[in-house]
């Protein structure tokens, strides 16, 4: 279990030195300055230092790591090195990009290098924390890559599955906007690019701030005869909602702790940051009056163009998992576009494929997008599926308290005095800042406290968090095993007359899904005389390699249809196998061929060399 600090803060992260938000709590003499952009200076200078200082080894001998914490940027990138320090021949370990603080944006390879590289295998496309708070989604993006890693050898689930196809993890999506709200508990939605939310013509001029120093960022209930929030009589420390003013109690208006930094009459209303990366991506991308937080322009943002640039180097991608917080849901496809526009086969593709994540998780998976007008722009697996044909799925991780309270009264429901229970007497109360007294430079006498939303709600406390992560692990695996999966036949060699020869090989998909992973996958220009070519996914191609023989008959790269696999709710691919032949004649004494099939999504198959005679 996380063993609390002295100011009740869970040890989440080993940090030494200066605190940032010193700077913060400035505020008498920061009114109307961009004082938050002096606390992530701060922060990315102080940063190597921490890095360089962390001598003690995360990840031990065996692979054991603590999953019960909540890593920071280097912290996460230490335990990919350290990772693949322990299994060389199973890890490829890629910087991709730095971010906009100039952190390195780091991916690790994973699969059994021994049976062919990443790259020539089917590969699911994992990441987590686009969005700054919702850390849990890189805690399960590295929690998997210690489950695979430690798995190989030891679970036959697993071995096999690193035999056969590959993981591509990207833990800490956004490296920058994570560490501030990890380690500062400032909430911003993603990226910390300065942004005017107000339009006053400065950016980022009045965030929330700790004003009491305890380290949280909490509430203010300001004394307010007219307020909607009143005290429970049974619990003071709970505000109950009561508009229709029909309690009696102390009542309150309630805000984020803060002061009006600009002077303009409204606290917190421009806070780090305002971009959403999950707005920034290409298709079906929209201007800031339809999606707020979409950015200049797609793709503006350096973390989403190394994620979009990574993606497309690495066409043998099948899906993607984008981890999020919270609620304890899914989110599928549709997603940024109208639901109406959406191929019904592909639908039908994934509601079976969501069907496992309910069986094994008790969770609901719900569509992205279900207005026609009403809907988000510029997500990840939106472009995902409309430029690359694969299936995306955004999980939001950890529904709630709900998840680790106790229901004491058994009614089915977590009320707010369960959780406080249950705090006080499991977690020590270290969840909850009491109600304290504080003169406040604008409303006089407030009380500073409340819920610490970050690890109680937003995300889980640190202590249930591997609970979390490993109820995860199964549904991610099974995506990666349903990928399509290239076989072929050792070549077949046959005597036509003398020296003319026949070579015929068989190439199969043994996977489940097609070789085009959807049927948008098929779609491309069609041509004058019915061909099709640009397809989404490109078709499968065999290779005859045929030293000391010239080819008659047959092209020595032919271009073969999509293959089904064994799916049944997909109809552009419709068979299962292709048998390419090609008549070749002896050129030279000494002759061979071999053969190679190769598909984006199925992965490769080679021959070996059979001589011909």
């Amino acid at each position: 279990m996380t063993e609390p600090t002295r100011s009740g803060r869970p040890a989440v992260h080993p940090v030494r030195g200066p605190r940032p938000r010193a700077l913060c709590r400035s505020y008498g003499a920061s009114r109307g300055s961009v004082h938050v952009l002096l606390v992530i200076a701060t922060l990315s200078a102080a940063y190597p230092s921490l890095v360089s200082s962390q001598a003690s080894s995360l990840v031990s001998p065996d692979g054991a790591v603590d999953w019960n914490r909540f890593y920071t940027a280097a912290e996460t990138d230490q335990i990919l090195r350290e990772f693949h320090a322990l299994h060389p021949g199973l890890t490829e370990l890629y910087r991709i990009g730095e971010s906009l603080r100039g952190r390195p944006l780091m991916t690790i390879a994973i699969t059994n290098e021994a049976t062919g590289p990443a790259h020539e295998k089917p590969a699911l496309y994992v990441d987590g924390g686009i969005h700054a708070g919702e850390l849990t989604g890189s805690a399960v993006a590295t929690h998997l890559v210690g489950h695979l890693l430690n798995g190989y050898g030891a679970d036959p689930r697993i071995t096999a599955l690193l035999d056969t196809r590959a993981f591509y993890v990207r833990p800490k999506f956004n490296p920058d906007g994570s560490d501030l709200a990890l380690i500062e508990d400032q909430s911003l939605r993603s990226t910390t690019r300065p942004f005017d939310d107000d339009e006053d013509g400065t950016a980022d001029e009045d965030p929330p701030e700790d004003l009491d120093g305890d380290g949280w960022i909490t509430r203010m209930r300001i004394p307010d005869p007219r307020g909607v929030w009143v005290a429970d009589p049974t619990d003071d420390r709970i505000l109950v909602r009561d508009p229709e003013m029909s309690m009696a109690g102390p009542r309150y208006t309630t805000m984020s702790e803060g002061i009006d930094n600009d002077v303009d009459g409204a606290l917190n209303e421009d806070g780090v940051g305002g971009l959403d990366m999950n707005r920034n991506f290409p298709r079906n991308w929209e201007r800031e009056h339809l999606q707020p937080g979409a950015g200049d322009y797609p793709l503006s943002e350096p973390e989403t163009r190394a994620a979009a640039e990574f993606v497309n180097a690495h066409r043998n991608i099948v899906g993607i998992v984008a981890g999020h917080t919270s609620g304890g849901f899914v989110y599928r496809l549709p997603s940024a576009s109208a639901p109406s526009l959406f191929p019904p086969n592909d639908l039908e593709l994934i509601l079976h494929l969501g069907e496992e994540y309910t069986r094994s998780t008790g969770r609901p998976v719900v569509p992205s997008s279900t207005h026609p007008t009403e809907h988000r722009y510029g997500t990840l697996i939106s472009w995902g599926y409309w430029d690359h044909g694969v299936i995306g799925w955004v999980p939001e991780f950890s529904p709630g308290p709900e998840a680790w309270v106790t229901d004491y009264d058994g009614d089915g429901e977590i009320v707010e005095a369960e959780q406080h229970r249950f705090n006080d007497e499991e977690l020590g109360g270290r969840y909850f800042s009491d109600w304290t007294p504080f003169e406040h430079p604008e409303f006089g006498a407030v009380e500073i406290g409340g819920w610490h939303a970050k690890f109680w709600g937003q995300n889980p406390p640190p202590e249930f968090l591997e609970e979390e992560t490993s109820r995860q692990l199964h549904w991610i695996a099974y995506l990666a095993e349903q990928s399509p999966l290239i076989a072929m036949s050792e070549p077949q060699v046959s005597t036509v007359e003398d020296g003319v020869f026949r070579v015929e090989v068989t190439v199969s998909n043994t996977g489940f899904l097609p070789t085009s992973v959807t049927d948008r996958g098929v779609v491309g220009r069609e041509r004058p005389d019915g061909s099709v070519d640009r397809r989404v996914v490109r078709a499968p191609v065999v290779t005859l390699s045929h030293p000391g023989l010239d080819i008659v008959e047959g092209e020595a790269r032919t271009v073969i249809p999509h293959l089904r696999g064994s799916n049944p709710f997909l109809r552009a691919a419709i068979s299962d196998s292709h048998t390419v032949t090609w008549t070749v004649r002896a050129a030279a004494a000494e002759r061979a061929v071999r053969v190679e099939a190769a598909s984006d999504k199925g992965g490769v198959a080679r021959s070996g060399w059979v001589v011909v005679r």
